[in-house]
């Protein structure tokens, strides 16, 4: 199974026993504000999305859970090669749990892709995720308005990307 460590994290592969703690995620309004869809409502999808998650191929995706204290704490990579995601709980937001993730997972993804370049798509309201990839070197490439469409709310994008390294 496919590991990263750093000095507090694992991030590994997910399996079917991590349901309850990425649904602790997934169903939080507060992390879930800028995702792609709303709050999951139940564990059944939940379930499906984390059964998602483990049968992506490795040539389409390559996605971590993050483990922190001994639980899943959230996700980090990419569900759709070249665009990376990421999404925590609350609770260890403001630890650097996030930068560390993030500062561990790039080196790999471009380590066993020939990517030119990582992608993200953040909503403009995202401040946290935008400072995030900034530090971590990603740049403005474009905005869009109204590209997603989440719980009758239309959110704008703007996209960025992470070069290959030299």
């Amino acid at each position: 199974m496919d590991t990263i460590r750093t000095e507090r994290l694992l991030l590994r592969r997910a399996r079917h026993g991590d349901l309850e703690d990425i649904h602790a995620v997934l169903s939080d309004p507060r992390a879930m504000r800028y995702w792609s869809t709303p709050p999951h409502a139940t564990v059944d999808q939940t379930r499906d999305w984390l059964g998602d998650m483990i049968a992506a191929p490795a040539d389409v995706s390559d996605d971590f859970l993050v483990e922190f204290e001994g639980g899943v704490v959230g996700k980090i990579g990419c569900w759709q090669l070249p665009e990376i995601g990421f999404i925590f709980h609350p609770g260890i937001w403001r630890r650097g749990i996030a930068g560390e993730a993030l500062r561990a997972v790039l080196p790999w993804i471009f380590g066993r892709h020939a990517l030119p370049a990582i992608t993200a798509d953040v909503d403009p309201r995202n401040a946290a995720s935008l400072a995030l990839l900034a530090r971590a070197g990603f740049r403005e490439t474009g905005r869009a308005e109204r590209t997603w469409l989440v719980a009758g709310e239309w959110c704008n994008s703007i996209y960025l990307a992470l070069r290959r390294p030299d």
